[in-house]
C-alpha cells in the first residue's frame, strides 16, 4: 500500500528538476548575453602603408608654454618704460574745488602746471573772497590750490569782524603776491622747493579797508603797540596761525618785514606740527 502510494510522485520530481534546469539556463544565457553587450568591439589593426601621424609638438601644446609664448608676444608688442606716442599728453587728473563751486572764493581753474620739481594739478587764479556776502579783492590774483584759497577765505572773515570792532571799516581788498612761483624756499640757491613752488602758499602785504585806508605790514606791523593798525595786523597774524601750518610775519627774518606769508605745508611726520613766527 505505501509503495502505490509513492510511485506517483517521481514523475512530478522529475518534472521539478527539468524546469529548474531550464531556469538556470535562461539565466545563464542572459549573462553571456550582457558580457557580449558590454564588451565594444576591437578596432582594426592599421595597414602597415600608412604612416604614422606627423609628431606635434608637445612643448607648444602645453598649457604652461602656450602662456609663455602669448607673454613674450605680449612683451615684444607693448612699449617699454617711459616710452610714449608722439603728441600724446601725460594724463593729470583735477579735481573739483568746493570753495570755487559754492562762491566763497571767485576764479578760474588753469591748466596743471608743471615745472620740473615744481606744479599743481589743479591751480586756481582767485581773484576775490567772499565775506559776509561781500566780494573782497584780492589784488595780486595768486594762482594757489583750492584748499589754500578757502583757508585765506576763512581768515579774512575773521580779520575783517576784529577789524570792524576795532576801527569800524571793513576790508574791502587784500594786497597779495603772485602766489605760485617756482622756486626754492627763502630764493635760495640749494635746498628745498618752497611752498609756493607747489600752489600751496600766498603771501599778504596790506589790508584796504572800505574807509580809504590801508594797513600795510611793512608800515604798521608793531606788536604789543595798542595802535589800531597794529592790533588789527597782530590779529591777523595769530588768526592765521590757527589755520594755515606755516605762518611767517616780520619777526621771522628779514625776508618777511613787509608781507606775511601763509601756507600749508607739511611739518613733521603727522604733517600736523605749525611754524608760527
Amino acid at each position: 500500500m505505501s509503495q502505490a502510494q509513492s510511485q506517483p510522485k517521481r514523475p512530478l520530481k522529475r518534472l521539478a528538476l527539468f524546469g529548474l534546469l531550464v531556469v538556470l539556463a535562461m539565466a545563464g544565457g542572459q549573462a553571456i548575453g550582457q558580457d557580449e553587450e558590454a564588451m565594444p568591439p576591437l578596432p582594426e589593426p592599421r595597414p602597415a602603408d600608412l604612416a604614422a601621424p606627423a609628431a606635434e609638438d608637445s612643448e607648444s601644446q602645453e598649457p604652461g608654454n602656450q602662456d609663455a609664448g602669448s607673454e613674450e608676444a605680449e612683451a615684444e608688442s607693448a612699449p617699454e618704460d617711459g616710452d610714449r606716442i608722439e603728441g600724446e599728453r601725460e594724463r593729470v587728473y583735477q579735481v573739483a574745488c568746493p570753495a570755487l563751486i559754492s562762491g566763497q572764493i571767485e576764479g578760474e581753474v588753469l591748466e596743471p602746471i608743471a615745472e620740473g620739481t615744481c606744479g599743481i594739478s589743479t591751480p586756481i587764479r582767485i581773484g576775490a573772497v567772499m565775506i559776509a556776502g561781500r566780494r573782497v579783492e584780492l589784488t595780486g590774483s595768486p594762482v594757489i590750490s583750492c584748499a589754500v584759497g578757502e583757508t585765506l577765505a576763512q581768515w579774512a572773515g575773521e580779520v575783517d569782524a576784529f577789524a570792524h570792532a576795532r576801527t569800524g571799516a571793513r576790508i574791502s581788498a587784500l594786497r597779495t603776491g603772485p602766489g605760485y612761483q617756482c622756486r626754492l624756499r627763502n630764493r635760495a640757491s640749494t635746498g628745498f622747493v618752497s611752498e609756493h613752488g607747489l600752489g600751496n602758499a600766498v603771501d599778504i602785504t596790506a589790508l584796504e579797508m572800505d574807509d580809504g585806508s590801508a594797513i600795510s605790514v611793512l608800515d604798521d606791523w608793531e606788536r604789543g603797540s595798542d595802535a589800531d593798525p597794529a592790533r588789527v595786523l597782530g590779529f591777523a597774524h595769530d588768526a592765521a596761525c590757527g589755520r594755515f601750518t606755516t605762518v611767517l610775519g616780520p619777526e621771522a627774518n628779514a625776508l618777511h618785514a613787509d608781507h606775511f606769508h601763509f601756507d600749508l605745508g607739511c611739518h613733521g611726520q603727522s604733517c600736523r606740527a605749525q611754524i608760527c613766527e
